[in-house]
């Protein structure tokens, strides 16, 4: 951070020593919707944003429209850019991805199973699917009307391959944007996945009044 007698600016961060190094490939990845944390290659770009954090929401307040944030409690805290929920201010349109709605309740699950029914030792991708497909069967009926609706087809056309398949793409979603740490079988969430309760807390705390709406 810079010496508190100087005036912190929306260019401060370019001056910074990683900027040249870091800054092109963080901008990206924070434009895209990624969370960054204090996980492996994530790391130094978390360190350079908690550097120039005052620096850096200038710059995307001015130039974007968007608003970086710091949640999280440390050592688990984590920086993303809210968009205000379907707006993303300024930021181009190759950037702008909205989560399919099946992934999202995909994630309310997963979020329940760990942190609610306190199976954190679940870090298996094909334990979950089978957990979901299985243990939480009465979910099911909820999931397949949103893959459906998702695929323009009737649930009656959707099996468990089909929840397999769409588990599988929420997680892999989950990993692009930081939510998750995703390598073949093995997965685990990140401090990040925690901002789904902060956006969603009501649905997943009444997961079952969520999903029987659905029917």
């Amino acid at each position: 951070m810079e010496d508190g007698s100087q005036k912190i600016t929306v260019a401060s961060f370019l001056f910074h020593e990683a900027a040249e190094d870091i800054f092109a490939q963080l901008d990206y990845a924070l434009k895209d919707g990624m969370h960054i944390q204090r996980e492996g290659k994530q790391v130094r770009q978390f360190n350079f944003i908690e550097a120039n954090e005052e620096s850096l929401v200038l710059y995307y307040q001015k130039f974007f429209n968007v608003t970086l944030l710091r949640d999280g409690e440390d050592p688990n805290a984590y920086y993303y850019l809210d968009f205000y929920g379907n707006d993303r201010g300024n930021i181009s349109d190759r950037h702008r991805h909205i989560m399919k709605s099946e992934f999202v309740l995909i994630g309310f699950i997963i979020y329940k199973i760990i942190y609610i029914d306190w199976d954190i030792e679940l870090d298996s991708v094909q334990k979950l699917k089978d957990k979901i497909r299985i243990d939480y069967e009465d979910y099911k009926p909820g999931l397949y009307r949103l893959i459906a609706k998702s695929k323009n087809t009737n649930p009656s056309n959707i099996n468990d391959t089909a929840l397999d398949n769409t588990i599988q793409s929420a997680l892999e979603e989950f990993r692009k944007i930081g939510w998750i740490s995703l390598n073949k079988d093995d997965f685990s969430p990140l401090p990040a996945f925690k901002r789904l309760l902060k956006i969603y807390e009501e649905q997943i705390l009444n997961i079952d009044e969520t999903l029987n709406k659905l029917r």
